[in-house]
């Protein structure tokens, strides 16, 4: 015959509660960083989305003369940033053409930085670049500026893009992007046959775009030839070919975020 004598009620709910609290240990321990993650990557992504968006407005304010456009945008795991003026010491282009003064151009950056710190995107001189800090050098360009060359005329067309702001502006959650066409901007067009025209980049060395400027740079559809890296400083050689070279310099006010 079956005895309840050694049946305890107490020892049973200590059973149960012990799986219950082990299974919810579980849960946090590895369920909880991963979807922590997931939340992480998914507002990265959603930024990706809206750097392209604005990228959009720059093409529009720069290459179809439009005087204002407005975006709102939601900006969730970081912060969106920019600076009143750009750095006057880097990062920098220069276009070296023989016979004509090289004066360094400045761009500026719209910056997106991850609550962890761990990564950023940036919209740098018309390009979209994406680095995660534990590469130190690394960075990969999302969407690439509208520079190209024209192998039926032989010309080449470079835009610079300066950012600055009406001031030092840093959004989180839902914002407003406004930008506005400010002066001067400028079209300068010059004949460079037969001419030993070259282009460098120098990165900031805080915050390296370098790899993502020399990966647009050796792609096919520029023709250009590599001529030099010293230190975050890298130097191309635009196509023998080319007869005609294109400048257009554009300066975009950030008016809020």
């Amino acid at each position: 015959m079956w005895s309840d004598q050694g049946v305890s009620e107490t020892i049973g709910f200590i059973i149960i509660f012990g799986i219950v609290m082990t299974g919810i240990g579980i849960v946090t321990l590895y369920g909880y960083p991963a979807l922590m993650q997931q939340q992480e990557n998914a507002n990265f992504k959603n930024m990706e989305k809206n750097m392209l968006v604005l990228q959009s407005d720059l093409r529009t304010l720069t290459y179809k003369n439009v005087p204002y456009q407005e975006t709102a945008i939601q900006v969730s795991g970081g912060t969106l940033l920019v600076k009143d003026e750009p750095d006057p010491v880097w990062p920098y282009f220069t276009i070296t053409i023989p016979g004509n003064t090289s004066t360094p151009f400045t761009p500026g950056e719209l910056k997106y930085n991850s609550g962890n710190g761990d990564a950023n995107i940036v919209l740098e001189n018309g390009a979209i670049h994406q680095r995660y800090w534990f590469d130190p050098e690394g960075s990969v360009m999302l969407a690439e500026p509208s520079w190209f060359y024209d192998s039926a005329t032989n010309t080449y067309v470079i835009h610079l893009i300066r950012l600055n702001a009406s001031s030092d502006f840093g959004q989180t959650g839902i914002g407003t992007v406004r930008m506005q066409m400010s002066e001067p901007s400028s079209i300068e067009d010059y004949t460079i046959t037969g001419k030993n025209v070259t282009i460098s980049y120098q990165a900031n060395p805080a915050e390296d775009y370098m790899i993502a400027w020399k990966n647009y740079f050796d792609s096919p559809d520029l023709h250009m030839t590599f001529v030099s890296q010293a230190g975050r400083n890298i130097s191309y050689k635009l196509d023998s070919s080319a007869n005609h070279l294109i400048i257009k310099k554009y300066n975009v006010t950030i008016i809020s975020l």
